[in-house]
């Protein structure tokens, strides 16, 4: 397989499975009892739609948004969610990713999170899991949003493009945001997963699912 010096990692399900089933508790605190049933439909399709039309994600541009779908988030509890999530979210580490990471450390390789949620819960997330050690830098949603450049070129840095490699599990965000800034990927699936990848990274395989 080819050298990379910078790997690029999306974070949920791609190096954390997250379990967000203490979530909606939070909602329940600070949402409206009229208006949970909607607002628990309506949460995920906000919050797609928002990506697609911010380049970052902000606490007053969010809670300005979701008022527009008819939901009274303030700010503060927007803050209030990402500390919530920080500390109640329940990850799962897939089979892999340890060994992955340390195997890159050894080789003196660059490892860089990149991901489209608020720092304060996705640091906070990677320290708790225990992989924030082995981690250069993280860049987050609330510095640019993938697929847009901006994140990518924080990401990269200052490394040159044929030295960096995007995984993750989106077409959308991790693929096309890589072909955008000009790095090879890959995307982890059912059968692409994250064992496969350091499968191939240790043995030197050939990389058949690199696209420019």
């Amino acid at each position: 397989m080819k050298a990379y010096k910078k790997y690029i990692f999306d974070l949920d399900y791609t190096i954390l499975i997250p379990d967000w089933s203490k979530e909606d508790d939070y909602f329940k605190t600070c949402v409206p009892i009229a208006e949970q049933e909607e607002f628990f439909k309506q949460k995920q399709d906000i919050i797609g739609r928002y990506e697609l039309l911010y380049p970052q994600y902000n606490l007053k541009t969010l809670s300005d948004y979701f008022k527009t779908h008819g939901f009274s988030l303030s700010e503060e509890d927007i803050y209030g969610w990402m500390n919530h999530n920080k500390d109640n979210i329940n990850d799962t580490i897939p089979d892999g990713v340890i060994d992955l990471f340390t195997y890159l450390k050894e080789k003196g390789k660059d490892i860089v999170v990149l991901t489209s949620w608020f720092s304060l819960t996705q640091i906070e997330r990677l320290k708790r899991s225990g992989l924030y050690p082995f981690i250069d830098k993280v860049v987050c949603g609330d510095d640019a949003m993938k697929p847009r450049l901006l994140a990518f070129t924080m990401a990269i840095g200052d490394t040159p493009l044929d030295e960096c490699i995007m995984i993750g599990d989106s077409i959308r965000s991790d693929k096309q945001g890589a072909i955008n800034a000009g790095i090879d990927s890959f995307i982890v699936d059912d059968a692409n997963t994250i064992r496969d990848f350091y499968n191939m990274v240790k043995e030197e395989k050939p990389f058949v699912r690199v696209e420019k």
